[in-house]
């Protein structure tokens, strides 16, 4: 296993953007896309010295070369008075999307503003972020899904404050995290908001990943704050009515779960283990199910960092030109990216060579 500044890779890595201290004092939250034009595009949350704060910016890079060199950072997002965030970056044929939000730092994520951008040249240029159609503007979106039917479903969630109005005091606060999803049947012109999943009282879920694992089923994977596992929720007629959520037997870190599709598997990445302190972290694992998520046949660890540091948020697309897994890692301090040959992870040579088309992870 490859190793770098004390951690532990299973493939080659290539650092995208490092902090550095100074200009960057941290980043996190790294999203990974290929342009229409194939070059490769990174966005970075950073700015100030921790997040939340007024000073976070959304930095971007870019790579010509599949990867093995990154553009300097240069500030893509950036607010004069709140802090700036992008969640998610999709691509939809030559339409490339980024969700941003603004947030007072001083709320947390409990006073949120939700918009998109656009840009038709690969990245180069983009439109002023304006607000998503309807009443949606207090929503964080995330990876979002291209389904069989050819309708666009994105995963959100969103804090709602059950005490603590007034977050300029120090009264007690209970801002817990919902999920739903917003669909779209018109390319994303206009959405409609489907689910209320939920947990027992004081129990967050958030950052859910969504993944059709046969025409109009969708699984939803979430994490969940200070419980120890993974939460699952199932539609089955492509989006529009959700379960309760489900308390699942695997065990997660509080932190960001990954889905990606390869013809009719489904690929899991996240921090395995059930510490519920944001210190965990530090086994960063690729999971493989062949079943509609049900189980887990191939359990492979990609990354690991020793105490006192993590690895964690991936993020990236399945490459069905190279039959790859392209990701980039998050430990605070860099960003990598790395490539996961399909051939490594026990999937049928069917589904190797399908790939996932369909998908707007690219």
């Amino acid at each position: 296993m490859a190793g770098s500044q004390d951690l532990t890779f299973a493939y080659p890595v290539v650092p995208i953007l490092r902090a550095d201290g100074e200009t960057w004092q941290y980043i996190r939250e790294p999203l990974l896309r290929r342009m229409p034009d194939g070059s490769l595009l990174c966005l970075h949350y950073s700015g100030g010295p921790r997040e939340p704060h007024n000073d976070n910016a959304v930095l971007v890079t870019r790579s010509v070369d599949a990867g093995a060199s990154w553009s300097a950072p240069e500030v893509l997002f950036r607010h004069g008075v709140r802090g700036c965030w992008s969640t998610e970056l999709l691509v939809h044929g030559d339409t490339v999307c980024a969700f941003v939000s603004t947030l007072h730092a001083r709320s947390h994520y409990n006073e949120l503003h939700t918009y998109r951008a656009f840009s038709n040249d690969s990245g180069k240029t983009w439109s002023e972020p304006s607000s998503l159609p309807g009443p949606f503007h207090c929503v964080s979106p995330r990876q979002a899904l291209l389904l069989t039917s050819g309708e666009i479903v994105v995963p959100v969630y969103w804090q709602e404050q059950h005490a603590g109005f007034d977050w300029t005091t120090d009264g007690a606060r209970d801002w817990r995290f919902h999920c739903g999803v917003l669909r779209s049947e018109d390319g994303g012109r206009h959405f409609t908001q489907h689910g209320n999943i939920r947990a027992a009282a004081g129990l967050s879920l958030w950052e859910p990943n969504v993944v059709e694992v046969a025409p109009g089923r969708l699984v939803m994977m979430i994490r969940a704050t200070g419980d120890g596992r993974l939460y699952r929720a199932d539609s089955t007629d492509a989006g529009r009515h959700w379960s309760d959520a489900m308390r699942t037997q695997i065990g997660a870190d509080s932190s960001k779960v990954t889905l990606l599709r390869v013809g009719g598997c489904v690929l899991m990445l996240f921090n395995p283990g059930g510490d519920t302190r944001f210190g965990g972290r530090r086994d960063l694992q690729l999971w493989v199910s062949s079943d509609g998520c049900a189980t887990w046949s191939t359990k492979l660890s990609i990354a690991q960092a020793p105490e006192g540091r993590r690895i964690c948020y991936p993020h990236g697309f399945i490459d069905a030109v190279r039959k790859e897994v392209v990701l980039a890692l998050d430990d605070t301090r860099t960003h990598w990216f790395m490539r996961i040959p399909l051939a490594d992870l026990g999937l049928p040579q069917e589904d190797i060579f399908q790939g996932d088309e369909r998908s707007l992870h690219r």
